[in-house]
């Protein structure tokens, strides 16, 4: 039909011929199309001679020189006609075959080739027409059913339906939240219990730091002193004076004395690497969630380990650093200096015109001496037992 169509179609305005008129050079265009070539050439400046559009064939505007083209208009309208009937439909099991016939058993259109088919054996056929007719009357009934159909029910169903949704997705919505939130308090109790571990590494650090800087700032200055004395040695032999060279022998004998009585740490004052090797993050994989907050720390295992192997050690030496504090607080509470000058004073008074005195006062007197070194000695001292048990303490609370 396409290319059928081409042949009726109007060179000039490339559409099916409307009133086709033929040129004396055999040529068709439609009438309207001529006229508008005509009244152009009319217009112009100058009086234009008419040409075939197609040929380009002069041709005289006599009277009558468009002729109409009968045969060719009667084609075109056949065409329109056949182009508005609509395409019979085909058969889509048997191709090129039109569906012109109906089964009113199966209430289906089929071709011939179908109803010679096993499935259609013993069925009732009709008609197109017939058939058009019956289903017109069932078209009344399908047409009542449908108006009879209660949409209402539908309706609300689905206003139920809706309703619902929006219920079961609110509380999706309201889990999803709940879900979030504890998510996000695991999420803190986790920052949480992170940065709580950390910090306790931080004052490790610091607890190891106070515990081996001053071991190793005592040997870095034993090494000074190593190397002052070499240095002292090394200058003797430029030393020509005797006073000079028996200062310098003074002060090397000092240095030596110095470094003779450095004791050197034991490798057992280093316990606590030890321990911390034991530590491992994989003690953590079987801890429930609920019990996060409860992760031991790597000082709590340390001290754990350490109590559990030395636990009489640590509890008498804790008595006897306790102890020691508690004599240091009465000694400066009563403050034995004073008690103990005032007493020797006074028994010193009364012996003081027997025929001991000369012995007994020596007596008392280096008894006394010996109270105020004693009480001296311990008075320099309390200041770094303290700060002994202060670090004791805060050890093993770590």
């Amino acid at each position: 039909m396409d290319v059928f169509e081409e042949d009726l179609t109007c060179p000039i305005c490339c559409c099916l011929f409307d009133d086709p008129r033929v040129l004396p050079c055999s040529h068709n265009f439609c009438k309207k199309c001529l006229e508008d070539i005509l009244e152009e050439n009319r217009t112009a400046f100058h009086k234009l001679p008419f040409k075939c559009p197609t040929c380009r064939k002069e041709i005289s505007t006599a009277l009558n020189f468009m002729q109409i083209n009968y045969v060719l208009r009667a084609i075109v309208e056949k065409y329109n006609q056949l182009k508005v009937t609509p395409k019979m439909s085909l058969c889509k099991k048997h191709t090129s075959q039109p569906l012109n016939i109906f089964c009113s058993t199966d209430l289906r259109l089929i071709c011939g080739f179908c109803v010679t088919m096993p499935e259609h054996k013993g069925h009732t056929f009709w008609s197109i027409e017939e058939a058009c007719q019956q289903e017109k009357k069932a078209f009344v009934v399908l047409s009542c059913q449908l108006t009879s159909w209660h949409a209402t029910d539908v309706k609300s169903c689905l206003e139920r339906l809706d309703t619902g949704k929006k219920e079961v997705l609110q509380l999706v919505s309201k889990d999803a939240e709940r879900v979030a939130e504890y998510f996000n308090r695991l999420i803190q109790t986790l920052e949480q219990k992170k940065n709580e571990i950390l910090s306790d590494f931080e004052t490790m650090k610091l607890v190891i730091m106070q515990t081996y800087d001053p071991e190793i700032n005592k040997l870095n200055k034993v090494l000074e002193e190593h190397a002052s004395a070499l240095h002292i040695i090394n200058s003797f032999t430029e030393t020509a004076d005797s006073f000079t060279f028996l200062l310098k022998m003074q002060d090397m004998r000092e240095k030596l004395t110095r470094i003779q009585e450095v004791t050197l740490p034991s490798h057992g004052d280093t316990g606590a690497h030890h321990l911390m090797k034991s530590f491992d993050t994989k003690q953590w994989d079987n801890v429930k969630l609920k019990d996060i907050d409860k992760l031991a720390a790597p000082h709590e295992q340390c001290v754990f380990q350490f109590t559990k192997q030395k636990y009489s050690w640590v509890f008498w030496s804790f008595v006897f650093c306790a102890s020691l504090f508690m004599i240091l607080m009465m000694m400066e509470f009563f403050n034995i200096s004073g008690l103990a000058k005032s007493s020797l004073n006074i028994w010193r008074s009364i012996f003081l015109n027997s025929e001991l005195t000369d012995y007994m006062g020596r007596c008392w007197s280096e008894l006394e001496n010996f109270s105020l070194l004693f009480y001296d000695y311990f008075q320099e001292s309390k200041l770094i037992v303290l700060n002994h048990v202060a670090e004791f303490v805060c050890y093993y609370r770590l």
